[in-house]
C-alpha cells in the first residue's frame, strides 16, 4: 500500500500525475495541452510547485524555489486554506477565481479554451486520498 500524500507538498502533485497519466479520459481530452503551471501556496506555507504537461501527460513536477526559477504559461496562486478548501470540495474553483480567492496569471483565452480539461484535473485532484496537517 503506497503513503497517502500531504497537502501541501510534492508528494501531492507526483499523485496527481500519477493519476492523470494513467486516466484514460483525461489523456484523450488533455491531448492539447501543452502547458506548463505553477501552483503557489501563499504565506504562511509559500511553496511553488510546478507541473509540465505534453500532449496531455505531465512529464514533470517539481517544488521551485521561487516563481522565477522557470517560466510557466500559468501561475495559479492563493491562500494554503483556499487551496485547501478547493481540494476538500468546500470551495467552487471556479468560484474561488471569479472572488480572487485563487488568481491566475497567464493567457486567458487559452485558460478559457481549455476550461473543461482544467476543470477535469481540479476534480480529479479532489479525489485523492489526502492528509491534511493540523
Amino acid at each position: 500500500m503506497s503513503d497517502v500524500p500531504e497537502f501541501g507538498t510534492l508528494g501531492f502533485y507526483d499523485e496527481v500525475a500519477r493519476q492523470l497519466n494513467a486516466d484514460p479520459q483525461w489523456r484523450e481530452m488533455a491531448t492539447p495541452i501543452t502547458y506548463t503551471m505553477t501552483f503557489h501556496y501563499l504565506e504562511p506555507t509559500n511553496k511553488y510547485f510546478y507541473l509540465k504537461f505534453e500532449s496531455g501527460e505531465i512529464t514533470e513536477t517539481a517544488e521551485l524555489s521561487g516563481p522565477d526559477e522557470r517560466h510557466v504559461d500559468f501561475l495559479i496562486e492563493g491562500k494554503p486554506e483556499s487551496w485547501a478548501g478547493v481540494i476538500k470540495q468546500e470551495i467552487n474553483p471556479n468560484a474561488a477565481m471569479a472572488t480572487g480567492k485563487l488568481k491566475v496569471q497567464g493567457k486567458q483565452t487559452i485558460l478559457l479554451r481549455h476550461m473543461k480539461k482544467f476543470s477535469y484535473m481540479i476534480n480529479k485532484m479532489t479525489t485523492i486520498e489526502t492528509v491534511f496537517p493540523s
